[in-house]
């Protein structure tokens, strides 16, 4: 009697407050706000840009800055630019021999094309976060600059129909008279290098002690490689043109 007593007991369902079974993992789930599309795309975008600066540039320019230097260029190559010449370093650029501390930077990986990085928001954004940075580590950044970045105006050839003295001959004005830079088989370049007009004509100012300037564009540069016949040939590829210099 008594087993069949303690049966019935053992049998009985328990309480609910002596119930410690937990919940489904997945009922937790329901809740939970996924992050939306936008929001993925600025993160991975922000850490993308951030790379570079945290792993390349900011090692180079403490290195630099402590060695007392000013200037520091930075030709940031995007994987798909150039792939075909793995081997190119910053004294191979046309141009740079008047310009020091330069690092070359290839970035590697299908995330880091030309697609990405050529935008003109992921431009600023380099430039934006490479100042803050600055601007925590105690600098005064100088902002953005405004200036419209328009060609200057080349002045025409003279017009030697309209000055006095001898008409030109009916060849000239037949023809025209062709510029100091004329190409007849329009094959060559003159604007091989890394300058263009637009830096070289706008003053800047000098920075003062504590001051720092960040200047990052796209412009097309130009490399010597050597062929596989031993001769010098040139390449172009446009990449990622960053400039840091701080008052001194």
């Amino acid at each position: 009697m008594s087993e069949k007593l303690q049966c019935e007991v053992d049998d009985r369902v328990p309480a609910y407050e002596d119930s410690s079974t937990p919940p489904p993992a997945f009922s937790e789930s329901k809740n939970t706000v996924q992050p939306n599309l936008h929001s993925q795309f600025i993160t991975a975008r922000n850490n993308r840009v951030f790379d570079p600066i945290k792993w390349q540039i900011e090692p180079v320019l403490h290195a630099q800055f402590l060695e007392g230097a000013s200037k520091s260029v930075f030709i940031i190559v995007p994987a798909n630019v150039l792939a075909q010449q793995p081997y190119l370093a910053a004294k191979d650029i046309v141009g740079s021999h008047d310009e020091a501390n330069i690092t070359l930077i290839r970035l590697n990986g299908p995330e880091n094309k030309s697609a990405f990085w050529q935008q003109p928001g992921v431009v600023q954004e380099l430039a934006s976060c490479l100042r803050e940075r600055l601007a925590t580590s105690g600098h005064k950044v100088e902002p953005a600059s405004t200036t419209p970045t328009e060609s200057p105006q080349r002045t025409s050839a003279p017009d030697f129909g309209s000055q006095r003295g001898t008409p030109p001959s009916w060849l000239k004005r037949q023809f025209g008279i062709p510029g100091p830079q004329h190409d007849p088989t329009a094959t060559t370049n003159y604007r091989l290098g890394w300058r263009s007009e637009e830096e070289e004509s706008l003053p800047q100012r000098t920075l003062t002690l504590g001051e720092a300037r960040v200047v990052a564009t796209v412009r097309k540069v130009s490399f010597r490689v050597e062929t596989e016949m031993g001769l010098l040939d040139s390449v172009t590829g446009t990449v990622l043109w960053l400039k840091v210099e701080v008052g001194t």
